[in-house]
């Protein structure tokens, strides 16, 4: 059986995060550089691939959303062209006088 790792943004990820911006400003406030540069660019890397991850759900959600209104717009004219389309009649029987 072959188990592999697979990439998962949970709680402890946004933990982490938190964690380390912390640890980000306690390092700039002391005025060490190492460890200000290697939390910084931890939060850019890590929270940037976060955040691209959720912009790119976010705009499938927003696409979807978007062809579902287009859709719904269509099929509402082509039924109000439908409507107009087809004329009333009346039934009536009538008798002619002699």
């Amino acid at each position: 059986m072959q188990v592999r790792k697979q990439w998962n943004f949970g709680f402890g990820t946004i933990f982490s995060l938190i964690i380390i911006y912390f640890i980000f400003l306690y390092s700039r406030d002391k005025g060490w550089a190492v460890l200000t540069f290697i939390s910084k660019w931890y939060l850019i890397i890590v929270g940037g691939i976060i955040a691209l991850s959720v912009g790119i759900i976010l705009l499938v959600i927003l696409f979807s959303l978007l062809m579902f209104l287009i859709g719904a717009l269509k099929l509402r004219s082509l039924n109000k062209k439908h409507k107009k389309s087809q004329k009333e009649y009346v039934d009536v029987e009538y008798k002619v006088k002699d």
